[in-house]
């Protein structure tokens, strides 16, 4: 009887996946299908430069970076050059780099279900509002209001960058690796073991994710050691140096990640006599931070994120979303407090940590407002007033930054600059 009873109850706590197909699914894949073919055109139009507009980094990555003589250590330049070797065309490559983006959305679909599953919601929300969720998150930016903020993509903190195929995949793989690594601390927390299975996800997941673009790893490192400093001195099974060894455990699987990036930078981004010219980084406010409306680009560009962040701050000291908030203020410090001189100078290499960090946070905050929604007691439990005004305003914030993000999207299909 004992037996029936725990084989019951492991039974509840494994993920149940209904393989059911409903009307929404088929919507769902359509969407996702018209996204995917429409950036086979865009991606292309970016490649060829047609009618000598859509400016973005897909030209060198499908050209000189396919042709180079000497072998690139970064991922997309090691496909590139793999793909081009097939006919000497950038046709697969176009078709791998407008595959990213569905993969991104399903990536995304996958995070919020582990986030509201999580959670003690009594009826799971519906398949099709985590399925809404993961394609809003993809345009979840800046809002463009006329005299305020007229910006869609510089000036704000982060918008889904369409031109840049390293952050495409970047975002990607640490979504997937974020993913595994909160499965790996979920277990243990639960279980005071290290899953295996998640770590070894989590060692190859962000040792791809560095390979795209180092960003994410770097914001990370410093994110996962003042959690697990969290962690140690909780209260919990087994002594502070039992629970040292097995967050040593978990730590351990980022470390391949950040010796691929201490190598990287001796390779790529060290100090040489050659075209690389002298690359160092500087300490102090850098220009790309003294130089903005402080206001502005975090007010106007994550509206919606402050405003559920802060209506679930009690939730915020969790650990899936005191992680979350970490990476990004992790990725706002590479912002403010670091910049390459040289030829790098002005590529912003050290905005795209906060820009994964904003996007990251779309995904929780888009998580906690279905939680609101379908968990009445989520938000305001005694006062159903303020939990509808909320909740109408947190709506209509997403409409205004989706609406914003698409007309955004319209204007980069039309072959102008990204830079707007």
């Amino acid at each position: 009887m004992k037996d029936r009873i725990n084989n019951k109850n492991s039974n509840k706590n494994k993920e149940v996946f209904n393989l059911k197909i409903y009307r929404t699914d088929i919507a769902y894949a359509g969407v996702v299908s018209f996204i995917f073919i429409t950036c086979i055109e865009l991606f292309y139009r970016m490649i060829v430069k047609y009618n000598r507009g859509y400016p973005s980094d897909m030209r060198y990555y499908a050209g000189e970076a396919a042709t180079k003589t000497e072998m690139d250590p970064r991922l997309l330049d090691m496909i590139s050059r793999a793909l081009h070797s097939i006919n000497g065309s950038t046709l697969e490559f176009n078709l791998f780099l407008a595959a990213l983006i569905p993969a991104i959305i399903i990536m995304n679909y996958f995070v919020i279900r582990f986030l509201t599953a999580n959670n003690a919601i009594k009826e799971q929300p519906p398949r099709y509002a985590l399925q809404a969720a993961s394609i809003l998150a993809l345009f979840t930016g800046p809002v463009f209001i006329p005299v305020l903020h007229e910006y869609y993509y510089i000036h704000s903190v982060a918008a889904f960058a369409w031109h840049n195929p390293t952050q495409h995949a970047m975002t990607l793989f640490s979504l997937a690796g974020t993913l595994a690594f909160l499965k790996m601390i979920d277990i243990y927390r639960k279980e005071q073991t290290v899953s295996v299975r998640y770590w070894i996800a989590t060692m190859i997941l962000m040792l791809l994710s560095a390979a795209s673009k180092p960003s994410f790893v770097i914001e990370l490192v410093p994110s996962v050691m003042i959690l697990f400093g969290i962690f140690l001195f909780d209260t919990g099974k087994g002594n502070v140096g039992q629970r040292f060894i097995q967050l040593f455990k978990m730590g351990a699987s980022i470390i391949p990640a950040g010796l691929y990036i201490i190598w990287l930078s001796t390779v790529d981004f060290g100090n040489t006599n050659g075209m690389e010219g002298s690359i160092d980084v500087v300490f102090g406010l850098s220009k790309s931070f003294t130089q903005e409306n402080l206001f502005n680009i975090f007010i106007f560009g994550m509206p919606f994120s402050i405003l559920v962040l802060a209506a679930n701050y009690k939730r915020l000291k969790e650990s899936k979303y005191f992680l979350s908030i970490m990476v990004f203020v992790m990725g706002v410090a590479q912002w403010v407090f670091l910049e390459e001189s040289g030829y790098r100078a002005r590529h912003g290499n050290f905005d795209w940590g906060r820009m994964y960090g904003t996007y990251f946070l779309a995904l929780v905050s888009l998580s906690l407002l279905i939680e609101n929604i379908y968990r009445p007691d989520s938000i305001f439990p005694n006062n159903k007033r303020a939990r509808r005004i909320y909740l109408i305003i947190a709506i209509v914030i997403l409409a205004l930054s989706v609406l914003s993000q698409l007309n955004y999207f319209g204007y980069v299909l039309s072959g102008r600059k990204y830079m707007r």
